[in-house]
């Protein structure tokens, strides 16, 4: 039986608050910002306590969970069959996710080749915001640092990408930016 829910002292006057509604564009600038707030502090907190690792394993796991199952037998038969192919349409959908952290305009990547794509982040929004948090938050390490992380995440060998072939082989990390060379094996 489902517990009954009161008010909370329903004799006093409830109003709504006396300000403007925020636009998307708005919403969306403080969901990025805080988003990556809460990654340095995740970071400084896993670094302070020696798990970075574990989170780095936590977050492998949860993001196979997030992924379909269907998806990594279904890539992996296409990309036998035409990898090149694979590797476009792989980074194409890559790329559309990550416009929820990056703009479009970040994005390059090479004519895929034996089996082989490079995939360029310029002037990367995140480095940025990342910079900008470090030194809000006042923490005592380099922006590359998380940066490392994300190394850590999509080299292990069961993210989901990795899983299903498309491995990464160089990582660079350029001014603004990085470059990484995917390789489906």
């Amino acid at each position: 039986m489902a517990k009954e829910v009161k008010k909370h002292k329903p004799d006093v006057k409830m109003r709504k608050p006396d300000i403007k509604a925020m636009s998307i564009e708005e919403k969306y600038e403080r969901a990025l910002d805080f988003f990556e707030m809460d990654h340095m502090i995740s970071y400084y907190t896993h670094k302070r306590l020696g798990t970075i690792k574990e989170w780095v394993n936590d977050t492998v796991e949860a993001y196979n969970h997030s992924v379909p199952r269907f998806l990594g037998p279904v890539v992996q038969t296409i990309t036998k069959l035409a990898p090149n192919l694979a590797l476009r349409k792989v980074f194409d959908a890559v790329f559309n996710l990550d416009q929820q952290h990056h703009d479009i305009s970040e994005f390059e990547y090479s004519e895929p080749k034996d089996g082989e794509i490079v995939v360029r982040w310029k002037n990367c929004e995140r480095l940025r915001r990342h910079k900008k948090w470090i030194k809000q938050l006042g923490y005592d390490f380099d922006d590359r640092e998380i940066c490392e992380v994300e190394k850590m995440h999509l080299t292990h060998p069961n993210h989901p990408g990795c899983r299903m072939g498309f491995v990464p082989t160089e990582i660079v990390w350029e001014e603004g930016g990085c470059c990484w060379t995917y390789k489906k094996v």
